[in-house]
């Protein structure tokens, strides 16, 4: 059964890709970059192939381009790359701004950069539930105990923890490194959770979907109040450097399918509903599942050649392409798609915060004072609102009050969206004064 709402965000969350530096301009260095008005930090190493490597920061100090120049084989036939050979990644927080794609675009144009391939994209998808109502997690389960088989990349990698009662697992990947396009499926809030950074530009972009209610603890408010802990799936196609010039995608025809070249070029992810368009594309080639299903052998069978590749007992294999579909995702234009429009750079858990947050709720759970009470708040409302400055756009407070109201909102139990409750919010907040 398919839920009536599905709050879901899509985007990329890797963009790297294969230039050429200008002749006109060579070499665009780190003192090319300074001498054009740009904050440079320069890393005292390069890498395995570039001999130097720098990032671009902004006003906050916060990377935003990542250039990798100055191959170390030089002209090498061997390697395929020239003295003016280079490298451009943007940061992870950048991916999840307005249109990454177009600002990597201006970057190329602006500075005469000769644009050759992408070498790496990656489009994520992030949900709680499929389209179908599945829980990823029992999928998972089904699928790694046969009930459902996999149309092409038959490499699997899995990965997930044996516990004495079940073996709970998180994270599948099909494909090789040799691979074209490499699929994952895992649980992104356990690695958000257990990860080293926090990156909270993805946890606003889930409050703003609709997938938590609190950034902060990953949570969703149940009808009855309660903040319960959420599983937040992400599935994530990788396309790398070896698809130049186009990409084949099967696409489905009603009762036929065809194959359809696509520029593989930067404008084809170039804004939302190509970005999603394209997702269409992948999942159906390379994220479609059979049910696993046989056919009974009886005494009428006539002789013929059988559909099967395996037997078990009076049972055989039913061909994979005659099998039935596991529907997962419906794709229809009714869906809504939620994208953050602005988001911070990633920002380091302050273990001081942390460690008096804990104390201070430890006192007042020890002293349960009406007094105590209102201390303790008040100060914990202030850490609250220095970290929710945090994933607010440009760290502005005017912002980081807006989400603490929100947050306090939807506490409470309000069951509008995220995006119209800090239309209402930001409303207010220019009508008095409060900066």
């Amino acid at each position: 059964m398919q839920h009536e709402k599905i709050d879901r965000c899509i985007h990329v969350d890797w963009l790297e890709i294969y230039c050429l530096e200008p002749l006109d301009a060579f070499p665009l260095n780190a003192e090319y970059y300074r001498n054009k008005g740009y904050q440079v930090r320069e890393r005292e190493y390069g890498t395995r192939v570039y001999k130097e490597m720098f990032e671009l920061l902004n006003q906050n100090g916060d990377p935003v381009l990542e250039v990798r120049r100055n191959p170390a084989s030089g002209d090498s036939e061997f390697s395929g790359l020239v003295p003016e050979s280079c490298h451009l990644r943007l940061p992870n927080w950048i991916l999840y701004q307005d249109n990454p794609v177009r600002y990597l675009m201006d970057v190329v144009l602006q500075h005469g950069y000769i644009f050759k391939r992408i070498f790496r994209i990656d489009i994520a998808l992030d949900f709680q539930y499929f389209d179908s109502g599945d829980d990823p997690a029992a999928f998972v389960r089904r699928y790694l105990k046969g009930q459902y088989r996999k149309i092409n990349q038959c490499n699997l990698t899995a990965h997930g923890e044996d516990n004495w009662n079940k073996c709970d697992w998180n994270s599948l990947s099909w494909g090789s490194r040799t691979s074209m396009v490499s699929t994952k499926l895992y649980n992104k809030t356990k690695e958000l959770k257990e990860g080293k950074s926090s990156k909270p530009y993805i946890r606003t972009c889930w409050m703003l979907a609709g997938l938590v209610d609190n950034p902060l603890s990953l949570t969703k408010r149940k009808a009855d109040g309660t903040m319960v802990p959420v599983d937040i799936w992400r599935l994530e196609f990788s396309i790398k450097s070896s698809c130049d010039g186009y990409v084949v995608i099967e696409m489905e025809k009603g009762h036929k399918t065809e194959k359809q070249r696509i520029p593989h070029r930067l404008p084809m992810f170039d804004g939302e509903d190509k970005l999603w368009d394209r997702f269409q594309d992948l999942c159906y080639h390379y994220f479609r599942f059979k049910h696993k299903e046989y056919i009974e052998l009886t005494d009428k069978y006539d002789g013929g050649v059988l559909e099967a590749v395996h037997s078990e007992e009076n049972k055989v294999l039913r061909r994979k392409s005659r099998c039935r579909d596991k529907k997962l995702f419906y794709f229809d234009a009714g869906h809504q798609f939620m994208k953050l429009t602005s988001a911070p750079a990633d920002r380091k858990a302050n273990t001081k915060e942390d460690i008096l947050e804990r104390r201070l709720r430890m006192f007042l759970a020890q002293h349960p004072t009406q007094d105590i009470e209102k201390a303790v708040h008040t100060i914990l409302d202030a850490i609250d609102l220095d970290k929710l400055q945090a994933y607010s756009p440009d760290k502005r407070l005017k912002e980081a009050k807006a989400l603490q109201i929100l947050l306090k909102w939807k506490m409470n139990g309000d069951e509008r969206s995220a995006t119209k409750l800090l239309a209402i919010i930001n409303d207010m907040l220019d009508q008095k004064d409060f900066f």
